[in-house]
């Protein structure tokens, strides 16, 4: 068997075996506002609770902003509720942008159980508790253990041109992200992964992690050029580590997956990544 057949069935087959269960993964087409391209995925986490999310993309001049919310109907309790990828694209038929990652921001809690959480400003490797001040998000350094950007190779799963994670991603191997930057060691590489609610009780790998409150944003240069009619069709959320799971906007057939052989899965995604159709769009 191939590594895409092996990678594909551990990470789709977490969510698949829930399907066989009666539990269902929705991936909502996009729907934008004001030329905004918006991706809304929801489902079951593999922990058994509802999860949704939701990533805003716009282009304004050379400059694109990419806003990630966690959107979930309940709060986040596990590590695999919580929102620690997202990949992307930007295609013009012809060529991607070169983008550069400028900064990323969102408001970072020490999420404690049965107590209240405490709210930390971040800047990379440094701590302070603090309230009301956005943290730096943006990992390059080894170290940093926040977020990181990648250009990536659209002909390795998941067949698109752009990621941003908090997470090592091994099972999405070479589209991963870098463990040393991500998440040094002694980290259980969760921190700073986007989490629903306000005052939480987190149990397992969750509890005492420093993670960001329901909206994190991301800005990058270097669009120059494109518009959001360029922007990918398909988007992926990841959840927790590895990853445990993930959310294809728009949702592939569940069905098909199931019964089709598990190869044609990342066939199907470069199909529609190569083929970048404009998301649907409806005005505000």
């Amino acid at each position: 068997m191939s590594s895409l057949s092996i990678l594909v069935r551990s990470v789709f087959f977490s969510t698949l075996t829930a399907v066989i269960a009666a539990v269902v993964v929705v991936a909502l087409a996009a729907f934008p506002a004001r030329g905004d391209v918006v991706f809304i995925g929801s489902g079951t986490s593999s922990a058994g609770r509802p999860v949704e999310f939701k990533a805003k993309l716009l282009i304004s001049g050379s400059n694109l902003t990419v806003t990630l919310e966690n959107t979930s109907p309940t709060n986040s309790v596990e590590g695999a509720d919580v929102l620690s990828s997202f990949y992307f694209d930007i295609w013009n038929g012809t060529s991607r942008p070169t983008l550069n990652y400028t900064s990323a921001t969102g408001f970072v809690y020490q999420v404690r159980n049965g107590t209240n959480d405490l709210e930390f400003k971040y800047t990379p490797q440094t701590f302070t508790q603090v309230s009301g001040i956005a943290s730096n998000l943006k990992a390059v350094n080894n170290g940093d253990a926040s977020w990181q950007f990648r250009t990536l190779d659209p002909a390795f799963h998941p067949g698109l041109g752009f990621g941003l994670g908090t997470v090592g991603n091994s099972n999405l191997s070479p589209n991963g992200f870098t463990p040393a930057i991500v998440g040094p060691p002694g980290n259980t590489f969760l921190n700073f992964a986007i989490y629903k609610g306000g005052d939480i009780n987190p149990s397992g790998v969750l509890n005492n992690r420093y993670l960001v409150k329901n909206k994190a944003t991301f800005t990058f240069s270097g669009v120059a050029g494109f518009t959001e009619a360029n922007i990918g069709s398909t988007a992926v959320f990841g959840l927790g580590t590895g990853p445990d799971s993930v959310i294809i906007v728009p949702e592939p057939a569940t069905i098909t997956l199931v019964v089709a052989a598990v190869a044609a899965v990342g066939a199907a995604i470069s199909r529609r990544s190569n083929s970048r159709p404009a998301p649907s769009r409806r005005s505000s």
